[in-house]
């Protein structure tokens, strides 16, 4: 019988990973998950948690914070006079003592050291936003707040959690990961990173259930599969009869160029065909290659956020993404 979510895989195939990202479908329960590994992390060791989400808008909404206790206190996590606002969870309504501190990637430079000596593991929740508009140097940001919070110590973690969204994102582009299609954990023990893409695992909506007829007529995407959007679907070869776009792109030497077909953008290593070369390097940059323009850097960013780029293999798509990344 199938479970809710929890860290079993990731804790055999990857324990020794510094910082997993988990991808998985809608209310499969990874949020309630940590939530219960927060509130356990300070009644054992007494060291708190930072929750992390993109925009400070997300956690100074009042609902979020009004609804963020509803569980733990239904399921016994936490006593009833828990209390939470927008900086985090207390023990009780004196905040007397700090359970979970509330962060946005968004003000991650706000933060000091200080501030966090009692962090031992970072939730970073819906780390992919669905409209995949992202703070800027958010991949910066993530760095930063870990290297500043947890200060290198050796027994703490990141959970990094999003639906399936894309691995077209700035934290896989940074560190340069990419999951196997064939493993439900993809480890990268040279990084200290892993990826768990979640499969087989109990859902609050089950397949059987009649309101997903509403659902798919709606063409409403409950992001249930990695094939639903583009967590693997990044990646495909160039269509025959796709047109080469008048622009290419050098980035490390290495020439791009973009063909389109069917209203997708391909992007793919190329022979310009035209004087039009530019390159986001300024050591790369001469006579005949160009500094990139805004505008291109909006045409790489517009088509990611509407979802309609593909790449050739990873290599090619962290390059691409790359320039957008950079200050996103």
């Amino acid at each position: 019988m199938a479970e809710w979510y929890n860290t079993d895989k990731l804790d055999k195939y990857a324990k020794d990973a510094n910082i997993a990202f988990i991808v998985g479908e809608r209310r499969i329960g990874k949020t309630l998950h940590f939530q219960q590994k927060a509130f356990e992390l300070w009644d054992k060791e007494k060291l708190q948690t930072m929750w992390l989400r993109n925009k400070k808008i997300e956690l100074s909404d009042p609902a979020f914070a009004n609804d963020f206790l509803n569980a733990p206190k239904k399921f016994g996590w936490c006593p009833d006079t828990t209390f939470s606002n927008g900086e985090g969870v207390f023990t009780d309504k004196t905040k007397a003592e700090q359970i979970i501190k509330f962060q946005s990637i968004s003000t991650f430079s706000n933060r000091r050291g200080n501030m966090t000596d009692k962090v031992g593991m970072i939730v970073f929740d819906e780390f992919m936003p669905e409209d995949r508009k992202y703070p800027k140097r958010c991949h910066i940001g993530l760095m930063s707040l870990t290297k500043t919070v947890l200060s290198g110590r050796v027994d703490s973690k990141c959970y990094c959690l999003s639906n399936f969204i894309s691995s077209g994102n700035p934290y896989f582009v940074g560190f340069q990961i990419y999951p196997k299609k064939e493993l439900d954990v993809t480890y990268f023990p040279n990084k200290g990173i892993a990826i768990e893409v979640c499969r087989g695992y109990k859902g609050a909506i089950e397949d059987d259930n009649p309101w997903n007829r509403v659902y798919r007529a709606g063409r409403y995407q409950n992001y249930a599969d990695e094939r639903e959007d583009s967590l693997f679907n990044l990646i495909a070869p160039v269509p025959k009869g796709a047109r080469l776009n008048n622009f290419f792109i050098k980035i490390d030497n290495v020439i791009y160029g973009s063909s389109y077909k069917n209203g997708l953008v391909y992007w793919h290593i190329a022979s310009p065909n035209t004087r039009y070369i530019f390159t986001p390097s300024l050591q790369e940059s001469s006579d005949t290659v160009m500094m990139i323009p805004k505008f291109i850097k909006r045409i790489i960013q517009e088509g990611s956020e509407l979802n309609i780029l593909r790449f050739q293999n990873p290599n090619i798509m962290y390059a691409i993404l790359s320039i957008i990344y950079d200050t996103v």
